[in-house]
């Protein structure tokens, strides 16, 4: 009504238009039969480029939904380096502390057995001077 309103169809008594426009209606019907395969093609057409835009845009939705995914897995990642590095420096410091434990336990047993060799020496020589000879 709002593009064709206004003119003969509103003044247009049932079936008046007959004579004007029932050749031009009958010439559209035969072309629609004369051409049915063509407009079957394009209707075939029509439905597969609609199925290849759906596809299309369930593609881009996955692609967007990867992205955010590889975004978050990029973001674990550095935060995975991070506490690797962190790793890395704890585990050196307790190196570190665990080999002067070691060479603190090394350097007391050493006194021990210093300080049994001392006894010792000292017991079997009667002093330090082992030199010494009894007459």
């Amino acid at each position: 009504m709002k593009r064709y309103g206004g003119g003969k169809a509103d003044t247009a008594l049932a079936k008046s238009l007959n004579k004007e426009y029932g050749p031009v209606i009958k010439q559209h019907i035969q072309y629609v039969l004369d051409h049915s395969q063509e407009l079957d093609k394009t209707l075939k057409v029509q439905a597969q480029v609609s199925e290849v835009k759906n596809i299309m845009l369930n593609n881009i939705e996955k692609t967007l939904d990867r992205g955010e995914k590889l975004s978050e897995l990029q973001d674990k990642t550095s935060d995975l380096h991070s506490q690797a590095q962190e790793f890395k420096k704890q585990g050196v410091k307790i190196r570190r502390k665990t080999w002067l434990q070691n060479v603190k336990i090394k350097l007391v047993i050493l006194g021990i057995l210093l300080l049994l060799v001392i006894i010792v020496w000292v017991s079997v020589c009667q002093g330090f001077d082992c030199t010494k000879h009894e007459t």
